[in-house]
């Protein structure tokens, strides 16, 4: 079975939902991307725009992470690191024929029960040693095609949602006096993110199809990592975050997520990355 997925262009996602239904409440991230409330606090809003003469720059004192939110990499140029292409997940009702060279077939489970997908190893990227200072930055764009179908006989609630799951192999990591946060176990070399791409959530009645396209890009905030999410989230020194970037890396790109309703649903993505 070989699947030829078309995707079309759209700027933002739509999540409608039945009359009366609560909207998601565990839809925050939670990844080096998104600052904390308590980090993000900390940056507060210019009161007065200044701008220096380039004579005056190199006497002005250096900005504070409260005054542009990341010092550590103002005024670098930017550095590009290279870029990631996943293999496709699939899921269908029949994988027969397909080829595991070029995509992840899942065996989807009868309608209405929803389908997790947990996949690993996608796409590699191996850095060398000190290929970034103090941030890895990213251009993320994922390609969906979802065919939603009903073939029940009541209202059913149809739901896809789809998050690039990135690990980071470091030897700093090794540490065992270093512990995830996210697990309270120790690195073990590995730093785990999400980052996510797509949600979306509608009621589909008996007998109705749709078909889905969507493409949008993801870009950079606070970063995948960088040395102050490595400080003040993930609990290494400022040696051992200095360290870490210079350090080389592999970074292994994945995905998880589920859907519901859908007799078709295709998924990759590609990502760029930049530093400083």
């Amino acid at each position: 079975m070989k699947w030829t997925v078309l995707c079309a262009s759209t700027a933002l996602a739509l999540t409608t939902l039945s009359a009366g239904a609560a909207p998601p409440r565990d839809t925050a991230e939670k990844s080096p991307d998104v600052l904390n409330p308590a980090l993000a606090k900390k940056a507060p809003r210019a009161i007065v725009p200044l701008v220096l003469a380039p004579s005056l720059v190199a006497a002005a004192a250096a900005p504070t992470p409260e005054d542009v939110g990341d010092a550590d990499s103002f005024g670098k140029n930017v550095i590009y690191l290279g870029l990631a292409q996943t293999m496709g997940v699939t899921l269908v009702d029949d994988c027969t024929g397909s080829d595991p060279t070029v995509e992840r077939c899942i065996v989807q489970n009868p309608a209405p029960a929803p389908t997790a997908f947990d996949e690993t190893g996608l796409a590699t990227m191996n850095l060398p040693a000190k290929a970034t200072k103090t941030l890895m930055c990213f251009a993320l764009t994922p390609f969906i095609n979802v065919s939603w179908n009903n073939f029940t006989a009541v209202q059913q609630t149809a739901r896809f949602n789809a998050t690039a799951v990135i690990t980071i192999d470091n030897e700093v990591l090794d540490d065992p006096a270093l512990i995830d946060p996210g697990t309270g176990l120790p690195f073990g070399g590995v730093l785990t993110l999400g980052l996510s791409t797509w949600r979306n959530t509608h009621s589909i009645a008996p007998g109705q199809f749709e078909q889905e396209s969507s493409t949008q890009s993801r870009n950079c905030i606070a970063g995948i990592i960088s040395k102050r999410a490595l400080v003040e989230s993930y609990g290494l020194t400022e040696n051992q975050a200095k360290e870490f970037f210079k350090k080389p890396m592999t970074l292994t790109f994945g995905a998880r997520g589920s859907v519901s309703m859908s007799d078709f649903t295709s998924y990759f993505y590609g990502i760029r990355l930049y530093g400083d």
